[in-house]
């Protein structure tokens, strides 16, 4: 992953540089856009395995007590205008806040991909539901009307929709912080909403 950075950044530049231009025709735009959006994939893909790496190789090792609840509202502010996008309705419902001990970068990776799961794989004008109790984290979205197989979810790789963009690590990558940090990953399908579940 770490050979792939800067063949990855020179063609990223030299496409940023093609996009510039005036004189493209239609057929040439449309092609840039294609390789533009394609070499973002590849970038996202890299970083993320790259940071997979850095986990197994015991990078983020430290740990610190946080607030839960805190952990959650600021990524809360950051997806905010992703979630308007699909006219998402967000809901939280926190009982006692929860201490979590852990790497903060991890920490926040996980609930960031957790959100970033719940609103891709939503409908238009869905609902996400993030509940934290009894010492656990559960995001609820709706989606597609039918269970994910749970059997390789959480597998590298594995997409809940092979035909849509992205890398099939977001889950994977939760997993991994869950392993880390001796917590415990669930999958839910019920009342026609996925939850998944952290347990502390």
């Amino acid at each position: 992953a770490h050979e792939l950075q800067t063949p990855l950044a020179v063609f990223q530049a030299k496409i940023d540089t093609l996009i510039q231009r005036t004189d493209v025709t239609q057929e040439q735009s449309e092609i840039l856009d294609s390789l533009n959006e394609n070499v973002s994939r590849l970038n996202r893909l890299n970083k993320n395995l790259l940071f997979l790496s850095k986990m197994e190789n015991a990078v983020y090792n430290d740990k610190q007590s946080m607030s839960l609840t805190n952990c959650i509202q600021k990524n809360l502010d950051f997806f905010t205008e992703q979630a308007k996008a699909k006219h998402l309705f967000i809901t939280i419902d926190a009982g006692e806040d929860v201490e979590i001990k852990s790497n903060p970068v991890l920490a926040d990776v996980l609930i960031s991909n957790l959100f970033l799961n719940a609103i891709k794989h939503n409908i238009e004008e869905g609902e996400i539901n993030i509940s934290i109790h009894n010492n656990s984290l559960t995001f609820s979205n709706s989606g597609q009307a039918q269970a994910l197989n749970s059997e390789h979810l959480f597998n590298r790789f594995s997409k809940i929709n092979p035909s849509e963009d992205g890398t099939g690590l977001g889950l994977s990558i939760v997993k991994k912080i869950a392993d880390i940090n001796n917590w415990t990953v669930a999958y839910n399908y019920k009342n026609n909403l996925h939850s998944f579940s952290i347990l502390f």
